[in-house]
């Protein structure tokens, strides 16, 4: 099979990542979670957060679970409904947790796509 030219491939290849977070050899979250966790601290609710990313409220309930198990600590701080109206917001933790998860799936991206057009150059 003959190789296709160069700048075919400049048009049509372009990289794609799928990067996620173990705990202990345990998935503990991926890019989802990680918009979904963002959705939470901006919206301060669960429902909210999960209609923003696609996910059931009883969905997301599972995720938070699954991810405080594996981590062995509390995800979301929240306050139960009624005349106060309740919420969600994300621990300390899962703040810092968030944000180096977002760091690094940036620089991750970024220095792939600087090899990749690196590549396509030879």
């Amino acid at each position: 099979m003959a190789r296709p030219p160069v700048r075919t491939l400049r048009v049509h290849l372009k990289p794609h990542h799928k990067l996620w977070l173990n705990w202990d050899g345990a998935f503990l979250m991926g890019p989802r979670y990680l918009r979904f966790l963002e959705a939470v601290d901006r919206t301060g609710t669960i429902r909210a957060a999960g209609r923003d990313v696609g996910w059931s409220y009883r969905t997301c309930l599972n995720r938070i679970r699954e991810m405080e198990r594996v981590l062995g600590a509390k995800v979301l701080a929240t306050r139960h409904g009624g005349a106060s109206r309740g919420g969600s917001r994300l621990t300390p933790a899962a703040r810092r947790l968030v944000k180096l998860f977002d760091q690094w799936r940036r620089e991750s991206m970024r220095l792939s796509d600087v090899a990749f057009r690196k590549l396509m150059r030879r």
